[in-house]
C-alpha cells in the first residue's frame, strides 16, 4: 500500500493562515502564504535560524524589517508592523513625488534628555524634501545609544500617532516628554500599566522608565536618511 505523501520542508509555509492578523506575526506568515514564501526561504533571507518565525513575540527589529522589504518592495511596512493599509503596495505607490516637510530646529539625543524648543513654527524651520507618505515633520538624531539601528546624523521622517489606540512596542519613536525629546524603543512595564520603558539599542546605555502621564506625543519613524535635499 502506498505510503502517504511527504510535505516537502521547503513548503513548510503551506499550513492555514493564522487568524491572528492583528499581531506582527500573524502578519507575517498572512504574507508568506500569498507570495507562497517557505520558512526556510523566508530565514534564509534574513540570516536567522529556523525557530525565528516562531519566536515572534510583539514586533520585529528594524533591522530585519528593512532586509525584509527589500527582499519584498510589494511589502506594505506599516501593514506588517501596525496594520495599517493594505498587505501588498501598490505600484502607483512605491513612488511619490517629492514634497516639504518642517526640519525641527532641535536635536533629538538618542543618549539623553534636552529640552523640547516651544512655540516652533514650520516658518522657522528649515525645509526637507522626503518622497515616503505620511510624513509630518522631520528631526535630526544625536548621539549613539540607537545604534547600530539608528547613526548619529540622520534625519528620522516621523508622523504622530495615537498612543491610546496603539503603541508599536519595541520599534523606534521620537518620544516628546516633559524633560525633552528622546528616541528610544518602548516596552510595557509589567504590573505598572501607567508606566513604559524606553530602551536603547545600544547596550551601553541603561533603560528609562517613563510615567505616561509624562509623554507629550509619542511619533513614529516612517524613513530615516543621512542624505536629505534643502529647500
Amino acid at each position: 500500500m502506498a505510503s502517504n505523501k511527504e510535505v516537502p520542508a521547503d513548503n513548510d509555509h503551506k499550513v492555514a493562515v493564522m487568524s491572528d492578523t492583528d499581531s506582527v506575526k500573524g502578519r507575517l506568515l498572512q504574507f508568506m502564504h500569498a507570495k507562497n514564501i517557505s520558512q526556510a526561504t523566508l530565514t534564509r533571507q534574513l540570516e536567522v535560524s529556523g525557530a525565528y518565525i516562531s519566536a515572534i513575540r510583539k514586533s520585529i527589529p528594524e533591522e530585519k524589517v528593512r532586509r525584509l522589504c527589500e527582499f519584498y518592495p510589494d511589502l506594505n511596512r506599516d501593514w506588517l508592523l501596525f496594520g495599517d493599509g493594505e498587505m501588498l503596495l501598490e505600484p502607483r505607490k512605491r513612488t511619490t513625488d517629492a514634497y516639504e516637510v518642517p526640519l525641527l530646529p532641535v536635536e533629538a539625543f538618542a543618549g539623553s534628555l534636552q529640552h523640547w524648543s516651544q512655540g516652533v513654527t514650520s516658518s522657522d524651520c528649515e525645509k526637507v524634501l522626503i518622497s515616503v507618505p505620511g510624513v509630518e515633520m522631520a528631526i535630526r538624531l544625536s548621539g549613539d545609544s540607537m545604534e547600530p539601528e539608528l547613526h548619529d546624523g540622520s534625519i528620522l521622517f516621523i508622523k504622530r500617532i495615537n498612543s491610546r489606540a496603539f503603541i508599536p512596542w519595541g520599534n523606534p519613536m521620537v518620544i516628546d516628554t516633559e524633560n525633552g525629546v528622546l528616541v528610544k524603543a518602548l516596552y510595557p512595564v509589567a504590573k505598572d500599566p501607567v508606566c513604559v520603558e524606553a530602551r536603547s539599542f545600544n547596550p551601553d546605555y541603561p533603560p528609562i522608565q517613563l510615567s505616561m502621564d509624562s509623554i507629550y506625543g509619542l511619533y513614529r519613524v516612517l524613513a530615516v536618511t543621512k542624505h536629505y535635499a534643502t529647500m
